[in-house]
């Protein structure tokens, strides 16, 4: 009769903790909650969704000791700073251009802020997906963006020069399934998410271990 190694032993030690540990309360919760997350998930991506990001840099400044200038438009500027705006869709679903809020309602729009004295702005091709047909247009001091499809994981990037320093440039505006455009999280916004998740897990499951030595 052929005996069992160490190892297999082992083995069958570790699937008989991780079965009874999922068969436990604790492990039937923690299995519970994450169908919970993952069906919202689920529902959350299987529709356009739109995010931005921002980048601000300093082109030339008056506080430093040079002679450095910019011309734009045939005008030179001591101060002028580049704000990258890239709007994106994480979702699964294309979002067409017609389906976008009308003028009047809630275009998609960046929001200029009135102190930033904007210079110029236009699309950076490098940075826009080669499918995507996109256009700017004034409307009443903010810059309406325009496109004829937005399909998942391709973006639109618009370059904005300004006078002042300002870190208020937005996306904003509605859609088709498309409510609000939010700001994408950051590297570090996205490590301490995961962190307080595996927190408030951890927490969770050492409630449930106190709870049920209690009854």
């Amino acid at each position: 009769m052929k005996q069992i190694t160490t190892a297999q032993k082992n083995y069958i030690s570790i699937m008989n903790a991780l079965w009874d540990f999922f068969t436990s309360k604790t492990g039937a919760f923690i299995i519970g909650v994450g169908a919970i997350v993952i069906g919202m998930y689920q529902f959350y991506i299987s529709k356009p969704i739109l995010k931005y990001e921002a980048e601000h840099t300093n082109i030339v400044s008056s506080a430093d000791v040079s002679d450095l200038k910019v011309t734009v438009k045939e005008k030179e500027y001591k101060d002028m700073y580049l704000t990258t705006l890239t709007l994106m869709n994480t979702g699964s679903q294309a979002l067409d251009g017609d389906d976008v809020s009308k003028i009047g309602h809630d275009p998609i729009r960046i929001v200029v802020p009135k102190d930033a004295r904007l210079a110029a702005y236009n699309i950076n091709k490098k940075q826009t997906s080669p499918a995507v047909a996109a256009s700017l247009e004034p409307y009443d001091g903010d810059i309406l963006i325009k496109f004829d499809y937005l399909n998942p994981d391709n973006q639109i990037t618009i370059s904005l020069l300004h006078e002042k320093n300002s870190d208020d440039f937005k996306i904003v505006g509605s859609a088709v399934n498309v409510n609000t455009i939010s700001r994408a999280w950051s590297p570090v916004q996205v490590r301490e998410f995961i962190i307080a998740v595996l927190v408030v897990c951890f927490a969770a499951y050492v409630l449930a271990g106190v709870f049920s030595r209690r009854t």
